[in-house]
């Protein structure tokens, strides 16, 4: 082969190997792969998940793309999809926020022109807890303390004093302010003793004296 076919042939290839190497990049630009997890990839979260994410390198279709978040057992606690407001983006909303404890999220995602890739991205969740308030102790009553009477139950009740009756008052006949049958009754008897004596005494003084 002479030097100038060989030439023309080396010619002829350079724009089939230009065109493969314009295609390259743009077979490799159809892969959507994770850029930036959120929470991080085998980061510590110390407050409660409520949002887990992905941002991918292109956008992805909806069909087919997800996010499966898992509990290290398997559960699976929240699972999304491409973000209808960036489709570079998955986001996945659990029902609850996550509490403490470790977690694993699997994506896969679904670039334009159809092309799958799939990966996984852990993180944990350690939140603080909160220190319960310290109980008081109690002293719990002694023996003796339960089984003795209390000095409150053994007191005897207090007697009352007797309250001083009002003093009787002289009237002015000179009996007191008592009752008044009480000296009345005296009066009438000693009327009674000295009527009796004066008439024996008149009998006795009427009587005649008989002759000796």
């Amino acid at each position: 082969m002479s030097l100038s076919r060989r030439a023309h042939r080396i010619a002829g290839l350079i724009p089939a190997a230009a065109l493969v190497v314009l295609v390259l990049p743009g077979v490799a630009l159809g892969h959507a792969e994770l850029k930036t997890p959120s929470p991080a990839d085998k980061s510590t979260s110390t407050e409660p998940v409520t949002v887990v994410s992905g941002i991918f390198t292109e956008a992805m279709k909806p069909e087919g793309s997800s996010l499966v978040v898992k509990t290290a057992a398997g559960a699976i606690v929240a699972q999304g999809t491409v973000d209808p407001a960036d489709d570079t983006r998955m986001v996945a909303t659990p029902a609850t926020p996550l509490p403490t404890g470790s977690f694993i999220v699997e994506w896969t995602s679904v670039a334009l022109d159809g092309h799958v890739e799939r990966g996984t991205w852990t993180f944990a969740v350690a939140v603080a807890s909160t220190p319960s308030p310290t109980p008081v102790p109690t002293v719990a009553p002694t023996a003796a303390a339960t089984t003795a009477p209390s000095a409150t139950a053994t007191r005897a009740p207090a007697t009352p004093a007797p309250s001083a009756g009002p003093t009787p008052v002289p009237s002015a006949g000179g009996d007191t302010t008592g009752s008044g049958g009480d000296v009345v009754l005296p009066i009438i008897v000693a009327l009674v003793v000295l009527g009796a004596g004066a008439a024996y005494l008149l009998s006795r003084r009427n009587r005649p004296t008989s002759a000796t």
